[in-house]
């Protein structure tokens, strides 16, 4: 449902006869008038304007808007219901975009994941054939609390029980196999149940929807884990186990904890653990660390001793190592001061002991993995102990592999002094002076430089490639995902400020800067002015996408686009793209000038919202005077003079926020959020 149909609607439906279903309205010239619908009144100060197609409330509800927000407010219905009830009622058949199918879709396949879920669990805890499966959670002391809480189950050892029971709920077989809950024998023609006689640990995103399965055998089979194959809402690169139970308290101790098994998990959240997560398969994904960084940067991985684990503990860290993001930072130089990048990050390595894997340590001491956690060595001494283990230091081929392997480690090492004592310790290690160790290290550092300085220069040809690109006809419409506009936004040329109205600039720079909206709350009330609200809006669409912020910054989710775009109805996705667009093109280089030009423009767009409804109202009182309606003449002229006192503060803010931003801005030294 594109942005387009509203406006269809908007021309199609007469707002005089929706609101009069609800409130008597009188003619007076052309506009119609009456008592306001939405509060108690004697002297009528509703108004609707049907050139405009806009309804306005100037008594206690100080507020207005189109005929979707009227049925909106008047039948407590959200943006998705109305405009179907109104596209219904003018007979505007509603084609569902692409996106808004594969949401649809996707939503029907967490319904059939929750259903197979609560099935799962319903077998575990009531069916005979299930007793294996309880045995085998009691020797390995899951709790009943804990299973619930991660929403364990069983699957029976037969081909059709689960598929049996989601048919009768009415799923269909093509949705089941989708998601990856069935599969098909081509050979026979059939379908049975992907997950048969097995443990089974539901896997949820990290909103709390089941997305997949993970399943365990009780017996020698194999193979012994069977995960859901990849699925519209399930993608074994990004999934995280327990984060959606784990993310308060990463956030809260600044840790997250990586571990390999669903078990280690489970252990480790039933011992009070909870900052604990698993990543599907052996080696960390760059998807899967840049999800935990929206979290802490504090990442400490406790995998298994044995010598396979230290080499899934090593791919890990090497994805770590090109994936994590990155700070850049002036280093001074005999030759001048140069960009160089860091790890944004701290990663250390808990090596368990030898035989055991976090689960066995969690239940049978927890101190001992508190203990564990809290001595987690540096990565790069994780690497010196793991690489001199791995290599021949009798050989100039092994010391030449080891030097390579260490040496970028240490060039990405801020502080100098931790620097020099590796390169200390790589040359004690190899047996090679101190100097060779430092140049192969200053090598290290050169190649990172140049590979920064390469990624900067082909940023400036993609921009410069789609600057050519732009001026050729017959462009598609950027895609509606806000991630891949901002992406695009960043090779783009500049659009025109004048383009927007001052409130899609204004949402647009909210939704780029999650601290905006808290920072504005205190400088608005400093400045002895309402706080931002949904009625600030006068773009139905605009509206919606700040309530929807407003809730998603309110809860505990850090800040990630693509979770407040799934947050949204998708018929606002279109619309949340041309705004990250947007956003991403706007002048501002540092948060100082973000900030000032974001109460600028509130301030700007409030004293045009008051010119325009002091406007309206200049109209409405000589429409009065005309017919003779001298009480409701006065009552509107208080609220004009109600109007002008407001306009006249906004005017005298205008004039104060030069001094006002200055003083804010020495007294938070420049860039701290308010």
């Amino acid at each position: 449902m594109a942005g387009n149909v509203t406006d269809e609607i908007k021309q199609r439906v007469d707002i005089v006869d929706v609101v009069s279903r609800y409130t008597p309205l009188k003619r007076a010239g052309s506009i119609y008038k009456g008592n306001c619908p939405f509060h108690n009144e004697r002297t009528p100060s509703f108004v609707v304007f049907p050139h405009t197609g806009t309804w306005h409330c100037f008594g206690a509800c100080a507020t207005g808007g189109d005929v979707i927000t009227f049925v909106m407010r008047k039948e407590n219905l959200d943006f998705r219901e109305a405009v179907e009830l109104l596209a219904k009622e003018a007979g505007i058949e509603l084609t569902p975009r692409e996106e808004e199918r594969d949401g649809q879709q996707r939503a029907r396949i967490y319904a059939a994941n929750d259903a197979a879920a609560t099935y799962f669990e319903h077998i575990l805890h009531n069916h005979a054939a299930a007793e294996p499966a309880r045995r085998y959670l009691e020797r390995r002391q899951i709790d009943a609390p804990t299973q619930q809480l991660f929403r364990l189950g069983f699957a029976l050892d037969g081909w059709n029980h689960l598929r049996d029971y989601l048919l009768e709920r009415g799923f269909a077989i093509e949705l089941l196999l989708e998601a990856g809950l069935i599969k098909r024998n081509d050979e026979r023609n059939s379908v049975f149940d992907m997950f048969r006689n097995r443990v089974i640990f539901p896997i949820r995103d990290r909103q709390g929807r089941v997305i997949g399965f993970g399943g365990r055998v009780l017996d020698d089979g194999l193979p012994k884990y069977l995960n859901t194959s990849e699925t519209p809402v399930f993608h074994k690169s990004h999934v995280i186990y327990g984060l959606d139970l784990a993310s308060r308290a990463i956030r809260e101790r600044d840790q997250v904890v990586i571990v390999e098994g669903y078990m280690d998990v489970i252990a480790a959240h039933q011992y009070g653990f909870a900052n604990v997560i698993a990543c599907m398969g052996t080696a960390l994904t760059p998807e899967q660390l840049r999800q935990l960084q929206h979290y802490t940067d504090n990442f400490v991985l406790a995998l298994d001793a044995d010598t396979a684990g230290q080499q899934a503990t090593l791919r890990g860290l090497n994805q770590a190592r090109q994936s994590l993001v990155r700070v850049r930072k002036p280093v001074v130089t005999p030759t001048g001061v140069q960009i160089e990048e860091r790890l944004g990050a701290n990663l250390t390595i808990s090596r368990m002991p030898i035989g055991k894997d976090p689960d066995d340590v969690i239940r049978q001491d927890p101190a001992a993995w508190h203990a564990a956690v809290d001595a987690a060595k540096p990565l790069v001494d994780f690497y010196f102990d793991v690489v001199a283990g791995q290599s021949d230091l009798n050989s100039a081929r092994g010391k030449g592999q080891v030097v390579a392997e260490l040496s970028p480690l240490i060039a990405e090492l801020g502080d100098e002094i931790e620097r020099q004592h590796y390169i200390q310790r790589l040359s004690r290690l190899v047996q090679v002076d101190e100097t060779t160790i430092a140049g192969r290290v200053a090598a290290a550092s050169k190649t990172q430089r140049a590979e920064l300085e390469r990624r900067q220069q082909q940023g400036r040809v993609e921009r410069a490639s789609t600057d050519d690109a732009e001026a050729l006809p017959g462009e598609e419409r950027p895609s509606d995902s806000p991630v891949r506009a901002r992406e695009a936004a960043a090779a783009t040329t500049p659009r025109q400020p004048g383009r927007f109205e001052h409130e899609d600039h204004l949402l647009a720079n909210l939704i780029s800067d999650d601290g905006l909206l808290v920072w504005l709350a205190g400088v608005t009330e400093r400045l002895e002015l309402s706080a931002l609200s949904g009625d600030d809006w006068r773009n139905l669409e605009n509206r919606e996408i700040f309530l929807a912020l407003k809730r998603y910054l309110s809860s505990d989710e850090p800040w990630d686009l693509e979770l407040f775009q799934e947050s949204l109805p998708p018929s606002l996705h279109g619309r949340l793209a041309d705004l990250t667009t947007y956003a991403m093109r706007s002048p501002h280089s540092s948060l100082p000038h973000l900030r000032e030009d974001a109460i600028k423009v509130l301030v700007r767009m409030r004293i045009e919202h008051l010119k325009q409804d002091t406007s309206q109202i200049k109209f409405l009182l000589l429409e009065m005077e005309r017919a003779g309606e001298q009480d409701a003449a006065r009552s509107m002229f208080k609220v004009s003079n109600q109007y002008l006192r407001e306009l006249s503060h906004l005017q005298q803010v205008m004039g104060r926020l030069p001094q006002e931003l200055s003083r804010r801005n020495r007294a938070e030294g420049g860039l701290k959020l308010y």
